[in-house]
């Protein structure tokens, strides 16, 4: 539990050391995948990844593109000035769109074909809105001018990111709340949702480059002021989240409290036209069933219609709702007509049902209904046409009050357009082209035989909530619309006082908020100046030292045992002396760090200096390389639960040291006494130095070698080999090898060292020569190995080694796919030679028999003896089984030869069980099993003979 804590606090400060570096690249990757999304989902004409993305246009996508590679650039290659001239790319957009509104003309910036398959971009698809323009130059501006040298260019880059900010949230919270719908200035303002993200997440990223600029410790005044002003917006940001959320639900249950009420509406008046209709076709039935209307229906379909008793008739059958009747012949002439039809309405509509029915408006609606009479002599018609006085009556009734813009419409649709029916006696009903338009229908799921509510621009552009309903079967439909402008209209006033409300709440909070930590703030602003004195003098006493000085904490387990240590604190002469650079060491563990810079950490007399509590001072080498070899001395110090060191680099009184050790102890004393070949070689690769072991080896005094050139003493051949690394030795770097050479007059097999002699100002004056004679070692070793994998008898595989090779090789075929057989052979009747002729001839029986199996199979097979006189053979790679039985084939006529035992020639023949495996998925013992199957059942088949058992 304490290791998780611990590591989650390196966590912790690693985060808040690299904050502003990574701010910069999560704001850089935010903005390359949102703008590659829209780019995508405009030009496939698909909708994004990301919600809302397809609102983005692609110019401004673009340029968030641009600016998310332009942070990097920024954070990692400054000098490169590339993220300038993506900067200035960004700028140039942003002012061409800002010009595009300003003058009102095309300026080749929006590409429109690629954004005109989205009808709700016009009248401009593809234009950058004003503020997103807007934004986006500030954020160009402000990255060409990083970093900032000077005051003046500090606060204007404070303003390019302070003025995008400001934009992105004003724009995100006019898109939340629909604040165009409460300002006529909320729609100069608002932007897209991501958009706005977008530009905020681009103003964090300029920030986050503005203030790794700066390049300075964070002081006790800034974390004062930091304390305050996070303080101070997140007071302001909970009120204003809490805000906005009250106000989005209290409008949304208006909304759909309204949405109820107006869709119950709908449905009523759907009902109450369909019950209107019900009527007039009532009575347009029972005048049509009447005997005396079906006789003259009979007549005109004869042609004998008396045309004066008709119209009395129809005259008796006219009532005050009808608008007029009358009977027409099969082409649809009048043959006689009692009152008025309509002639020229300004709206009519044909309907499903009844067939022939039409509903008509010219001021007031009409119901128009054709029966047709049919006989064997032709057809007639009877037309009639009633008002719907209470269909009027109640479309009057229900006209918008309360200043409302409700608007109810009824309409209908043929093939090509919507018609709809005007509430107004002195407009006529609109109709619009239902290409291109459906989606601004706010009616047309009710022609599917739908009924709900829905939020929607309307045909109009205008933002409604609409209701819709079906009127039964007919093909007509009603819906009920009121703008939301309007809706909202009563609660803007008490949104603004709720605003001054929460302005004066959030004030009064931060002064309070100010007023009760100021004392404290104070208090610690003090005893942290006093501690940033004392840490400033700290700090220049050890810049200024000599020594490499170095503060390190300890990090205990959980059981309290010092486990490692992390890196506090560098000075300038450590940087220098292991190469480090301090903003990337402190805060590393050092262990890691040790072996990172391949040096030895000394951890023991640190933990040691920690435990006891002791100094301890100590020459140590720097690194463990016989090429550079260096020293220092440490001193080590406890302090508190961590160590100081300082450290001073001691290499050239060591390097004095071990020159004169050399001299005078090693190349004397010691060297005479190894059983290596020493010497020292010059840089004109002369001996100038050589022990004893060369008189033991070669039978050569030292006198005899000591100035000789190593070409002349070694010999061209073992010169030629050993010459890469006498090159590799003499430029400084040590160099070490294996080979056999040929060495006055035998072959040996030698490991050798050469160790270069370099001086404190990396000049090389020679090298060391260290070589061990590891012939008798390398001939023990092949040795030992042949006795571990071989039989010792044939010298084939044992069962060992066969069984780890037949692992590896069913693995191999297995992934490779391949097939692979195994074959389990004896010798028929081994029992009666060791028995009639002995043991010695059954040895000599067995050494025959595995010659013929070694010379019969490929090299890349395997051959094994696993005792006695059982044998296997691997054949691997196979193709087929028939290539496998070839060789089971060969295998048979090269085995069963006559051989001479002891004077006489004996039949030999042998059993065979084969395993073939395609592509092998088995163990290695089950695979040997399965061939020892075969084996039996081939001996129960009379020997000399094989069976065949397939795997799998």
């Amino acid at each position: 539990m304490h290791r998780f804590t611990l590591s989650t606090t390196e966590l912790k400060r690693q985060l808040l050391h690299d904050r502003y570096r990574l701010l910069a690249i999560a704001a850089s990757l935010f903005l390359v995948l949102l703008g590659t999304d829209v780019i995508s989902g405009w030009i496939l004409r698909t909708p994004a990844l990301i919600p809302e993305n397809i609102h983005m246009v692609i110019a401004t996508a673009f340029c968030l593109i641009l600016y998310g590679l332009a942070l990097p650039l920024a954070l990692w290659r400054p000098q490169w000035r590339a993220h300038r001239v993506l900067a200035a790319l960004v700028l140039a957009m942003a002012t061409v769109a800002l010009l595009e509104h300003l003058s009102g003309r095309f300026l080749g910036l929006d590409l429109p074909q690629l954004h005109a398959w989205r009808h709700d971009m016009v009248p401009h698809p593809g234009r950058m809105a004003p503020p997103t323009a807007l934004a986006l130059a500030a954020l160009g501006c402000g990255l060409l001018l990083q970093p900032g040298a000077t005051p003046a260019r500090r606060r204007a880059v404070k303003i390019c990111v302070l003025l995008p900010l400001l934009l992105g949230v004003l724009g995100a919270v006019a898109y939340l709340v629909n604040l165009e719908l409460l300002y006529s200035w909320g729609a100069s303002v608002r932007m897209a949702l991501l958009t706005a993200l977008g530009v905020i997440a681009a103003a964090l990223g300029l920030n986050a480059l503005t203030q790794l600029a700066l390049r300075r410790h964070l002081r006790s005044q800034d974390m004062a002021d930091s304390i305050s002003v996070t303080a101070t917006a997140l007071l302001i940001s909970i009120s204003l989240a809490t805000g906005l959320l009250i106000y989005r639900v209290s409008s949304q249950a208006h909304e759909r409290s309204l949405s109820t009420v107006m869709a119950n509406s709908v449905r009523q008046r759907a009902a109450l036209l369909v019950a209107q209709f019900g009527i007039s076709d009532d009575i347009a039935r029972r005048i049509y069933q009447r005997p005396s209307v079906q006789k003259l229906l009979e007549d005109a379909s004869r042609g004998k219609l008396d045309a004066s008793a008709a119209a009395a008739e129809l005259a008796a059958r006219n009532h005050m709702t009808l608008n007029g009747i009358a009977i027409q012949d099969a082409a649809g002439r009048a043959l006689v007509q009692v009152g008025y039809f309509e002639t020229r309405p300004r709206q009519a509509l044909a309907l499903r049902s009844p067939a022939g029915s039409w509903l008509l408006w010219n001021g007031h609606y009409l119901y128009r209904t054709v029966e047709v009479y049919r006989t064997s002599a032709g057809a007639s018609r009877l037309v009639l046409e009633q008002r719907l006085d209470m269909f009027d009556r109640i479309v009057l009734d229900t006209a918008p009050r309360d200043g409302l813009s409700g608007l109810y419409a009824l309409c209908g649709h043929d093939d090509h357009d919507l018609r709809c029916f005007s509430q107004s006696p002195r407009e006529p009903g609109p109709t619009i082209p239902i290409a291109g338009n459906v989606h601004h229908f706010t009616m047309w799921p009710a022609f599917s035989g739908k009924s709900g509510s829905m939020h929607t621009v309307d045909y109009s552009g205008r933002d409604v909530i609409s209701a819709y309903a079906p009127v039964s079967d007919s093909g007509l439909a009603f819906s009920y619309k009121i703008r939301v402008a309007d809706l909202l209209a009563p609660i803007r006033h008490d949104l603004e006082i709720d605003a001054l409300i929460m302005l004066a709440m959030v004030t009064l909070g931060t002064l309070i908020l100010r007023w009760r930590t100021s004392p404290l703030l104070r208090e610690v602003l003090q005893s942290n100046r006093m501690a940033e004195l004392a840490a400033e003098r700290f700090r220049n006493a050890a810049e200024a030292n000599m020594d490499a000085f170095i503060i390190m904490e300890a990090l205990r387990g959980h059981i309290g045992e010092v486990d490692d240590f992390r890196v506090v604190y560098i000075n300038a002469e450590a940087e220098r002396m292991w190469q480090l650079r301090r903003d990337e060491t402190i805060g590393r563990n050092w262990k890691a760090l040790a072996a990172s810079l391949n040096v030895s950490n000394h951890f023991e007399s640190y933990k040691q200096v920690i435990d006891t509590g002791m100094p301890l001072s100590e020459e140590v080498p720097k690194a463990y390389d016989a090429s550079h070899p260096t020293w220092i001395h440490q001193e080590i110090v406890r302090a508190g639960d961590g160590i100081s060191i300082s450290v001073r680099d001691i290499t050239q009184k060591k390097l004095a040291e071990l020159d004169l050790v050399l001299r005078e102890a090693l190349l004397k004393t010691v060297t005479d006494s190894i059983p290596a070949l020493v010497a020292f070689v010059d840089v004109d690769q002369r001996y100038r130095y050589c022990n004893k072991t060369y008189t033991r080896l070669f039978g050569i005094a030292p006198e005899q070698v000591i100035g000789r050139n190593m070409r002349d003493f070694l010999g061209e051949e073992s010169y030629a080999a050993v010459r890469p690394y006498v090159e590799q030795a003499l430029q400084g770097q040590a160099a070490a090898f294996e080979m056999e050479m040929f060495l006055h007059g035998s072959q040996r097999y030698v490991e050798g060292r050469y160790i270069p002699q370099q001086h404190a100002d990396g000049t090389v004056s020679g090298f060391y020569v260290m070589i061990w004679d590891i012939t008798q070692s390398r001939a023990r070793e092949i040795e030992l190995r042949n006795k571990v994998t071989q039989d010792a008898m044939t010298g084939l595989l044992n069962r060992a080694a066969f069984m780890d090779i037949l692992g590896d090789e069913i693995k191999h075929h297995y992934l490779k796919r391949q097939a692979l057989a195994l074959l389990f052979l004896d010798i028929d009747h081994f029992k009666q030679v060791n028995d009639t002729l002995g043991h010695a001839t059954g040895d000599e029986l067995i050494k025959i028999f595995a010659g013929r199996l070694r010379q019969n199979v490929r090299g890349t097979d395997h051959v094994a003896r696993l005792g006695g006189d059982e044998f296997v053979v691997l054949l691997v790679g196979l193709d087929t089984e028939r290539t496998a039985m070839a060789v089971v084939d060969k295998l048979m006529a090269a085995v069963c030869q006559d051989a001479k035992l002891s004077g006489e020639l004996r039949r030999v023949s042998t059993s065979i069980g084969v395993a073939y495996a395609y592509m092998p998925d088995i163990t290695p013992e089950r695979l040997l099993e399965i061939a020892d199957e075969g084996l039996y059942q081939a001996k129960a088949a009379g020997r000399n003979t094989y069976r065949l058992m397939r795997v799998g």
